[in-house]
């Protein structure tokens, strides 16, 4: 049946507003009607009994490192169980097109982040990766950004030089194609190999095509430590630059010396570019435990050269003494945070040879010691060089009361940042994120409402992102369309039991079609946006 109605269902629409009970119309994929009664007399509809269920618009996640676990026959049902419709990729930076010889060694690097490659596939430009996700079936929709790391990648690989006028001019040519294939912005991560070693500089040169075409600037900045104001303060230069929209990824404070008052300092810079009229906004995670790869830990003092160079002699006597001392002696570029609270709350979550699956769920102090290596730099040089520099990390180094804090900003928006390494360890976010923001956040501690949870979820991030149609309960707009009682949604994961899927997701409607039910993916109706 091509119609469907949702009856009596308590509707937030995802616009701040209060909700109200009332009836939902569907017709193929599109909402056709939003009262508090239509009368199902000759409409010739399914009729769906809402009574006591919240009716709302599909999440969408902007920031789910996706790009290659989208390609799985089994990519959805993590998603669909929470409620997510939409999943945004090419983000912190990583995208796979482009891909040249000089590309080479990303596959590697990013095991520990995004996943294997199912197809094998490498595309040398970015039409081809959108042309290989309209030929797919995914059972949510999605859409990416282009990732300057991959770009930088394709241009230079892995030397941490300088850009030379050719190829930043290179550059911007990817940055121009990226642009006519519709995408709507460009991503950073400046913190992972090799854009580490990109100067402010050089990103607002390479972004300097965007310029008058209303895209999107979303970083990974380089600090989010003791510098994260400094590091507001060079995105808001890169983007103002570009004339392009500011939208931080993964907001955050690292470090108890950095809670409270180093956020308050990168708040008051955000909050002063917004009353000039820049448009600014955030996204965050609902944990106070970060999930990224240990490599992406190491000193940017300690990345002279390439990481394959490194790797090949990180164990050496006087690469683990060189490690140590830029560790104990950060320089400019170098994340601040106290060395022993970082060895006592960051967890190895995933790594691929059996030997190594003692470390995990435990912190690199408690790996040290279990390991008899002299200290802990020592034992950073022996497992990322016995994993091949692929190694999973989780930093319980955020403040709980600093999540809280960002939650509550009106221009914050929930995210994921999940990963997609295969192990048995996983961060929750990549489980529970949307249903953890329901239940904790509104239901038990009631720091927000249901209405703004459900606004951070639905439509501020897809008018951050321009999916004009999606996000909201309207007519007219897609009907990506959830049905559940808030009462019974289970955010299952957690820090000691990462991987167990959400549960209470009654109904999910991807454009107009069921695609989850009874806790099971029914069908696959996503499409690419992008």
């Amino acid at each position: 049946m091509d119609r469907i109605l949702i009856q009596r269902g308590t509707v937030y629409t995802g616009r701040l507003e209060a909700p109200f009970t009332g009836d939902v119309l569907i017709s193929g994929d599109r909402i056709e009607a939003v009262s508090p009664r239509i009368d199902p007399e000759g409409l010739d509809a399914l009729v769906v009994n809402a009574a006591g269920k919240a009716v709302t618009p599909g999440f969408i996640d902007l920031h789910r490192h996706a790009d290659l676990a989208v390609f799985s026959p089994d990519f959805g049902s993590v998603e669909l169980a929470q409620g997510i419709t939409t999943v945004g990729m090419g983000v912190c930076g990583f995208s796979f097109a482009p891909y040249t010889e000089r590309s080479n060694g990303l596959y590697d690097y990013v095991l520990s982040t995004h996943g294997p490659s199912f197809d094998g596939a490498r595309y040398p430009v970015m039409a081809d990766y959108l042309e290989a996700l309209r030929h797919i079936a995914p059972a949510v929709n999605t859409a990416t950004l282009q990732g300057l790391g991959a770009i930088r990648l394709a241009v230079k690989g892995y030397d941490p030089s300088p850009f030379t006028p050719a190829e930043l001019e290179q550059a911007r040519d990817y940055v121009r194609q990226a642009i006519d294939c519709g995408l709507r912005g460009f991503s950073t991560g400046l913190v992972y190999l090799p854009e580490v070693c990109t100067t402010t500089r050089e990103l607002t040169e390479q972004l300097a095509p965007c310029r008058g075409r209303g895209l999107l600037y979303m970083p990974h900045m380089r600090d989010e430590a003791a510098r994260l104001a400094e590091a507001v303060e060079e995105s808001i230069q890169v983007a103002r630059s570009a004339e392009m929209a500011l939208g931080i990824s993964h907001f955050k404070a690292l470090g108890p010396a950095s809670w409270g008052g180093v956020l308050s300092r990168a708040i008051e810079r955000i909050e002063a570019a917004r009353e000039e009229g820049m448009d600014v906004t955030v996204d965050l995670y609902p944990y106070h435990g970060t999930a990224t790869t240990l490599a992406s830990i190491l000193p940017a003092s300690f990345l002279t050269e390439e990481f394959s160079s490194i790797l090949a002699r990180i164990t050496e006597p006087d690469t683990v003494d060189r490690l140590r001392h830029c560790y104990r002696n950060p320089g400019p570029r170098d994340e601040l945070i106290d060395l022993d609270f970082r060895w006592t709350h960051a967890m190895i979550s995933g790594v691929r040879r059996p030997e190594n699956r003692r470390y995990l769920g435990k912190t690199i102090r408690d790996c040290t010691l279990l390991s008899g290596c002299e200290d802990e730099y020592a034992f950073i040089a022996e497992l990322l060089a016995s994993e091949e520099g692929s190694v999973s990390m989780i930093g319980l180094n955020i403040s709980p009361e600093d999540v809280v804090r960002i939650m509550k900003l009106p221009y914050s928006m929930v995210i994921s940042d999940s990963l997609y390494n295969l192990t048995d360890t996983p961060h929750p976010r990549i489980y529970a994120s949307f249903p953890h923001v329901l239940r904790h956040y509104v239901q038990e501690t009631r720091v927000l409402t249901m209405e703004e949870a459900v606004h951070k979820m639905t439509l501020l991030p897809a008018e951050r992102m321009g999916f004009r149609d999606r996000g909201v309960l309207r007519p007219g707009g897609f009907a990506d369309l959830l049905v559940f009682d808030p009462a019974r949604i289970g955010d299952n994961a957690g820090f000691g039991h990462g991987k167990r899927l959400s549960t209470g997701m009654e109904r999910v409607y991807v454009n107009g079609r069921l695609a989850w039910r009874d806790e099971r993916l029914l069908c696959r109706a996503g499409r690419c946006l992008s």
